[in-house]
C-alpha cells in the first residue's frame, strides 16, 4: 500500500512534468509539494473517518458539530454552529438530524423567539466527542512521530505560512 502510493505520487508527478508544463519551472511546486499534500490531507481524513465511523458510529461532519459545540460549551443556533466549524456544513439539517436519532444532542427552542431553535449538545455527545477526540488526538501523534521536533517545528511554522499566503491569495 505504501510503495503504492508512493509510486502513483512519482507517476502522477512525471505525467505532469512530462505532458502539461513542459519546460515549466513552477512544475516543481505543483508536483512535489502541492500533489503529495492533498493526498496527505485525503489519507488523514480516510482513516480519521474509519475511526469515527467504526467506534463511533459518527462520519467526520457529526465529529466536528459535536466537537465545536463541546469547545464552544453553549448553545448555538444551526448557524451559529456552521460558522464556528472548521470544515463545510455538508447538509446541516440532516447532520443535527442524525446526531439527534442518536441522543448526542438535543434542540432547544428559543425563549426570545419561538420562531429559532438552539443546538445543545447532550451528556452521552460530550462523552462520545471526547473519546472521538482522545483516539483522534493519538492518532495524529502516531502520524506526527516520525518528525523529531525541531521537523514538527519546521513543519509548523511553514504550514501556518502558507495558511496565511492562501487566505490572503486572489482567486
Amino acid at each position: 500500500m505504501k510503495s503504492d502510493i508512493l509510486s502513483f505520487i512519482e507517476e502522477k508527478q512525471k505525467l505532469l512534468q512530462d505532458m502539461i508544463f513542459k519546460g515549466q519551472s513552477d512544475c516543481r511546486t505543483t508536483t512535489s509539494i502541492a500533489l503529495p499534500l492533498m493526498l496527505v490531507n485525503k489519507i488523514l481524513t480516510e482513516k480519521k473517518e474509519k475511526i469515527f465511523a467504526g467506534k463511533y458510529a459518527l462520519t467526520s461532519s457529526e465529529f466536528e458539530v459535536l466537537i465545536s459545540l463541546l469547545a464552544l460549551n453553549k448553545r448555538l443556533t444551526p448557524t451559529e454552529l456552521y460558522e464556528n466549524m472548521i470544515f463545510s456544513s455538508g447538509g446541516m439539517t440532516k447532520i443535527l438530524n442524525k446526531l439527534e436519532l442518536k441522543k448526542l444532542i438535543k434542540r432547544v427552542d428559543s425563549q426570545q423567539d419561538k420562531r429559532s431553535r438552539f443546538v445543545e449538545i447532550t451528556p452521552k455527545g460530550a462523552r462520545v466527542a471526547k473519546a472521538a477526540f482522545k483516539e483522534a488526538v493519538a492518532f495524529h501523534v502516531k502520524i506526527f512521530d516520525v518528525l523529531d521536533e525541531d521537523e514538527k517545528i519546521f513543519l509548523e511554522k511553514i504550514l501556518k505560512k502558507m495558511f496565511l499566503a492562501i487566505m490572503n491569495a486572489d482567486v
